[in-house]
């Protein structure tokens, strides 16, 4: 298939009379869907880069495998999908791909590629089962872990059909730097190696966007250009929900030490309330070496490295246990995060305390790697009398590395902060952990994926701003590449099945009263719609004020259910609310995207407040600080760009399919009050009815309409 033939079969794919419509008996030729998948084959062809913003009901995944499958047949090579969520990727590997496969009749592979820590590892579930000590319901665990072993296909934990506590798994799970490769006697049976050979076969390989920032992180950290990493070598990627592309990328650019990594990592090593660790299989495995080998082994183990880690493990307490009282101090209790800036680091606690905790760790941490070290080298000289010292090789040298990490990190937050990073202290009792982030990822992501792939393809239903690019150009680093873009519209009729109706009555979000006409008017709606209705919030406060307040008066407002983000999963949460004739879902965050729910059981969407990012998170307040010293206007730059993607996410949780009808009630008047509020309003699609009345009036009408 030569170009020409490439570009169209991708054209003629999607028009009335040819393969789409052959296969569908009612099918809807979308003028949209054809724009978007040529143009995607166009890119691919020219070995450029595209950013493409598709409206809710596009059918955007089918416009860019058709000519992504096209092209990894035609020219033997892998392709990247990229998504965000789960559910995008089950909709792609369980129902789109299978879907192409019957009407292309065309032999090609299509994988799902999960990280390792999915996977049972077969050597850590038998050296596990010989040193665990459970209680019964754990030993229960395991016994049915093991009968599972012995009949699954994949080896994955997503095919588990019972309940695995997360701390249970993470001992008999695959660790990375834990795996002994083609050394391990379980090599011939390892899921994971099936898995990567599966990947290595496939055409397309269908990942998360965190599974491919890890892959890209390895590449530059070991200098890999086209072997393997996490993943087989690739040239091209299609990042779909790309909208999430910075948050997840600045994760990975950035580090996270923790309270519990620290723990996690000292009690491999050596855990003294299950009598488990590294350190006592060791000495377990030189008890047959000669009495004044073994003898000198034990002594190093039991009265340096053991003594060493206790005393770690209280000096990071101590530390962790002070760094919680200097965020209690400096934020009031208020916050849960303390940005780390020059007036902070310049406190008395700081400087005379803290830092010199921070200084004693690290001197032992540094001490612990290179007595762990000698000890490796000193153990390598028996390896032909040491039965288990391929094992012991790769988890001494694992946890060396984890050691040198978390000390590097702890320095740079303590002594020597990068310039373009922002650092801060977050507590959540136990889990307290330092944080560091790059303030600015676009030459990362130049030097590490588009100057290295030929054709990066950029999609989300959220892109633009005000009918502008310039906002993800600009975050993702691409103003200054050669880049091109589309935006296609959606198919929905959105002027006969969508009313907005903006409440003009309430307070504004900055008045105390603001609140009670929250939850006042949430049961005026809950009313009018009887159920039906989803409520996204930008705090768990005002969700909970207002979930509790719903739920006090469940029989007075004649609905089956509120189901509330944080009593069970989101996923839990929505399927229950599908099955319900008439309840009331109320999220944050992450509510306001991946959400999918057709058909009448949702009917109405609440955006309660503008989603604007919180001013006191270190990363904002960094970015907007930095917006200031360079003269720019960090609300419209920056502040108002996010919140308006952020509000095009939850619009679009209504309207999912043509017979889809209902209503989006603001309660957030700030759109009409606010200049900038027409930023919002002209950021969605222009034939949308907007209503703008008194609550009262607008309940009246809904109740009428639905």
């Amino acid at each position: 298939m030569n170009q020409k033939e490439y570009l169209k079969d991708v054209k003629d794919f999607f028009l009335p009379g040819n393969k789409l419509d052959l296969f569908f008996e009612k099918y809807e030729y979308r003028p949209e869907q054809q724009k978007m998948a040529e143009k995607v084959s166009e890119v691919f062809s020219k070995h450029r880069h595209l950013l493409v913003e598709a409206g809710t009901g596009t059918g955007k995944s089918l416009a860019y495998l058709v000519p992504s499958i096209l092209l990894a047949l035609k020219n033997e090579e892998k392709i990247i999908i990229s998504t965000n969520t789960i559910n995008l990727q089950e909709q792609l590997i369980k129902k789109d791909i299978p879907l192409l496969k019957e009407i292309f009749d065309l032999d090609f592979k299509a994988v799902l590629v999960k990280g390792k820590k999915n996977y049972i590892c077969l050597r850590r579930l038998i050296q596990f089962g010989k040193i665990a000590d459970l209680d019964i319901t754990g030993y229960n665990t395991l016994s049915q872990i093991n009968n599972w072993v012995l009949e699954t296909q994949t080896g994955c934990r997503s095919d588990l059909n019972f309940r695995v506590d997360y701390k249970l798994w993470d001992q008999i799970s695959c660790e990375s730097d834990l795996c002994l490769r083609g050394n391990c006697p379980y090599y011939d049976q390892c899921h994971v190696m099936f898995a990567r050979e599966e990947a290595q076969e496939a055409d397309i390989l269908i990942v998360n966007h965190h599974i491919l920032f890890a892959d890209l992180a390895l590449r530059k950290a070991r200098d890999l250009e086209d072997e393997s990493a996490v993943l087989p070598p690739y040239k091209k990627v299609v990042f779909d929900e790309a909208h999430n592309i910075e948050e997840v990328a600045t994760s990975y650019l950035g580090f996270r030490v923790s309270r519990k990594a620290i723990i996690k990592l000292l009690e491999s090593l050596y855990n003294p309330d299950q009598g488990t660790g590294l350190l006592l299989r060791t000495r377990l495995e030189v008890s047959n070496l000669e009495t004044k080998v073994k003898k000198k082994f034990q002594q190093k183990i039991d009265n340096d490295l053991i003594s060493l880690v206790r005393k770690i493990n209280d000096l990071g307490q101590s530390l962790f246990n002070n760094l919680i009282s200097f965020i209690d101090k400096k934020s009031g209790n208020r916050e849960k995060k303390l940005r780390l800036i020059k007036e902070t680091r310049k406190d008395k606690f700081w400087e005379e305390v803290l830092l010199v905790e921070f200084e004693n760790l690290l001197i032992n941490l540094n001490k612990l790697g290179k007595m762990l070290s000698d000890l490796l080298n000193d153990l390598i000289n028996y390896d032909e009398e040491i039965e288990e010292i391929d094992v012991l090789t790769v988890e001494l040298k694992a946890n060396i590395d984890s050691i040198l990490e978390i000390g590097e990190n702890i320095a740079e937050i303590a002594n020597y902060p990068e310039e373009d990073y922002v650092y801060w202290l977050e507590n959540q009792g136990e889990r307290c952990s330092l944080h560091s982030a790059p303030l600015n990822i676009g030459q990362e992501l130049h030097d590490n994926l588009l100057s290295k792939m030929d054709s990066v393809i950029l999609t989300s239903a959220t892109l633009t701003v005000n009918n502008s690019f310039d906002f993800v150009k600009e975050s993702l680093g691409l103003i200054e590449h050669d880049v091109e873009t589309l935006e296609v519209g959606s198919p929905f009729n959105y002027r006969k099945q969508l009313k907005i109706g903006i409440a003009k009555d309430l307070p504004q979000p900055n008045q105390s009263d603001f609140i009670n006409g929250v939850i006042a008017s949430s049961k005026e709606i809950v009313r009018s719609t009887k159920g039906r209705t989803l409520f996204l919030f930008t705090s768990y406060g005002m969700l909970n004020k207002v979930y509790h307040s719903l739920n006090d008066e469940l029989e007075k407002l004649e609905v089956d259910n509120i189901y509330c983000q944080g009593l069970k999963s989101r996923r839990y949460l929505v399927e229950e609310f599908k099955k319900s004739e008439k309840a009331v879902l109320l999220g944050t965050s992450s509510f306001w995207e991946g959400v999918d729910i057709p058909g009448e059981k949702l009917s109405c969407v609440v955006i309660v407040k503008l989603p604007f990012v919180v001013p006191s998170e270190p990363v904002v307040a960094a970015k907007v600080e930095q917006l200031k010293a360079e003269g720019e206007n960090s609300f419209y730059k920056y502040m108002l760009p996010k919140a308006v993607i952020k509000f095009k996410q939850g619009f679009g949780r209504l309207i999912r399919t043509k017979e889809d009808k209902g209503w989006i009630v603001m309660l957030d008047n700030r759109v009409i009050s606010k200049s900038y509020g027409n930023i919002f309003l002209r950021s969605l699609p222009s034939d949308c009815q907007i209503l703008i009345d008194s609550l009262g009036d607008l309940t009246n009408k809904i109740e009428k309409s639905i």
